[in-house]
């Protein structure tokens, strides 16, 4: 996954999610407890998305983009443990064309699936850089594609957006038992727009070897854990 996308103040597509206020008794205002609209806003998007990923449906379009917008305006500070390792699943994507491996993986037939196709990351970190592991279901984890690399960041900045630079170097089809390699390998550039335990929208600065997806791409994607608790995770 690596790419950049303007942001700029949301219009009419904004969502507007004003924070709550918790009354307590008769409790003056300066004392009532507000959440933190970034909070209320992820919150919000999350719930969107994960129920649109278990309906096998796409999203609200409008609340989603202006949601990702929002968000990725909030200039998050970035903290590597909160990446932390295990599988991330792509949920959303806007900003580009629908990449090459989630039309694979959203295809008709994957609907005869008893589960939706899970597509998505696992970045481990080291220093100030790691492994990063792509991973996308065509029937199931029976038959599924991967693509791995190393990644490093390009500064030192302490708050998203952040960027880093992406080597793949090699990949599979897994069939079965039976692995495959796959001869894919090129440069790309990762810029993450925003990051917290829950939820992170990355965005590719460049298109990926052999154009598995476009510069441009908004990727948000979810803790395997929250939207497919009862995937297991093949050997890769």
């Amino acid at each position: 996954m690596g790419c950049l996308c303007m942001l700029r103040p949301a219009s009419a597509l904004l969502l507007l999610l004003p924070a709550t206020s918790l009354r307590v008794g008769g409790l003056p205002k300066l004392f009532q407890r507000t959440a933190s609209p970034v909070t209320a806003r992820e919150a919000a998007l999350v719930s969107l998305l994960s129920d649109a990923f278990s309906a096998r449906e796409p999203p609200n379009e409008a609340a989603a983009v202006a949601a990702v917008r929002d968000l990725s305006s909030a200039c998050v500070p970035f903290d590597a443990a909160r990446f932390g390792d295990g599988l991330w699943i792509t949920v959303y994507t806007c900003g580009a064309e629908t990449p090459r491996w989630q039309r694979l993986a959203q295809s008709r037939a994957s609907r005869l699936l008893p589960s939706p196709n899970v597509a998505g990351q696992r970045y481990s970190f080291s220093d100030n850089g790691g492994r990063v592991l792509n991973y996308a279901e065509l029937v199931g984890a029976a038959l599924h594609i991967t693509a791995g690399g190393a990644f490093e960041a390009v500064d030192a900045a302490q708050r998203c957006p952040k960027d880093f630079s992406v080597q793949i170097d090699g990949g599979t089809v897994c069939v079965g038992g039976l692995t495959l390699a796959l001869p894919i390998s090129g440069p790309g550039y990762l810029r993450v727009l925003y990051t917290s335990p829950a939820i992170r929208i990355l965005t590719s600065l460049t298109r990926s070897p052999d154009r598995w997806e476009d510069a441009g791409l908004v990727a948000v994607q979810l803790p395997a854990e929250r939207v497919a608790p009862d995937w297991v995770a093949p050997c890769v």
